[in-house]
């Protein structure tokens, strides 16, 4: 994908820098059920399947674009399976570190990607003027930033601004909130992909939920209802998430990109498998006292159906 998107050539990386660099960016990777190097391979591999679609290079700048790929390689680096609120609430290491600021995690891998850029032989700028160095971090550290819902929800309605005046592509105020953009829709990509692929992501991101809720059951606190196995209805949880934020974000991407309608069209379908599941059970329906086990009790009513894959991601 490097070579693909012309970075090597462009930026002069050397390839044994970047295999060490790839290297060391999979390894700084825990292996909770979601946020590991599968999803950032995931998201990084969308991240090119935009630029061959969409044409990113007509919007951004070249630098930007690789700001944007490498943020996404690096997004989520030593996720330790817990979000914001919990490092907050019990106190770690890294809320001291970042909680003055805010978006502790996200901190926190920007922090981890600048550690693997200074390792001896990782790093793949070192051909950058100084100018375009301290730039790139600039880039990435925003970027990384963006992956905090907190932000997408706070600068959205400048998002939808830009979108609904025109974007500019001279403009850094615009290149900026589109890189935002593009990457929160490559960080939540799993919702345009098939109805089989949509349902096991959704499984892998409540064990993650569901382990943080015990942690704080075990603290002797209150988890929301999303991490509580016990009370998590995944069905409607997953509805709202991709009514009140999945769909805004490929509806925007759509109105900027119309190569990107398919992909809302994709969340829409399967916003609409969840409101079929939803149907078929309640709360008193829930086969036990785990909401996970709701998922293979839906699956095995529903894995007989074949849904189409957005042909958008068979790039």
């Amino acid at each position: 994908m490097f070579e693909d998107m012309g970075f090597i050539n462009t930026y002069k990386i050397d390839l044994h820098t970047l295999a060490r660099f790839c290297l060391m960016v999979k390894k700084g990777y825990r292996d909770p059920p979601y946020h590991n190097w599968m999803h950032a391979f995931s998201v990084s591999h969308f991240c090119y399947l935009l630029y061959k679609n969409l044409g990113l290079s007509n919007y951004l700048e070249d630098i930007e674009i690789l700001a944007l790929f490498v943020s996404c390689l690096c997004h989520d680096l030593d996720h330790r399976g817990t979000n914001n609120s919990f490092q907050v609430a019990s106190q770690s290491v890294l809320a001291a570190l970042y909680s003055s600021e805010g978006s502790v995690m996200e901190r926190h891998h920007f922090a981890q990607a600048i550690a693997i850029l200074n390792t001896q032989g990782c790093n793949i700028f070192e051909k950058f003027s100084r100018k375009d160095y301290q730039r790139m971090l600039d880039l990435m550290r925003d970027i990384i930033l963006a992956t905090d819902l907190a932000h997408h929800l706070r600068i959205f309605k400048d998002l939808q601004k830009m979108s609904d005046d025109g974007y500019n592509p001279k403009s850094r105020t615009h290149r900026s909130m589109l890189l935002c953009l593009l990457m929160t829709s490559c960080d939540l990509s799993d919702q345009t992909k098939g109805w089989k692929t949509t349902r096991k992501i959704a499984e892998l991101i409540y064990k993650e939920f569901f382990s943080q809720g015990d942690l704080e059951k075990a603290m002797g606190n209150r988890p929301s209802e999303m991490m509580d196995r016990e009370k998590a209805y995944i069905p409607e949880l997953q509805i709202s998430f991709m009514e009140h934020i999945a769909m805004p974000i490929y509806k925007l991407l759509s109105e900027l990109f119309p190569g990107a309608t398919e992909l809302y069209e994709r969340v829409a379908a399967n916003r609409e498998q969840w409101t079929k599941v939803s149907h078929k059970f309640t709360i008193r329906g829930l086969p036990s006292n785990n909401s996970l086990d709701f998922l293979d009790q839906e699956y095995e009513l529903l894995q007989s159906q074949v849904y189409t894959t957005c042909s958008f991601i068979q790039y």
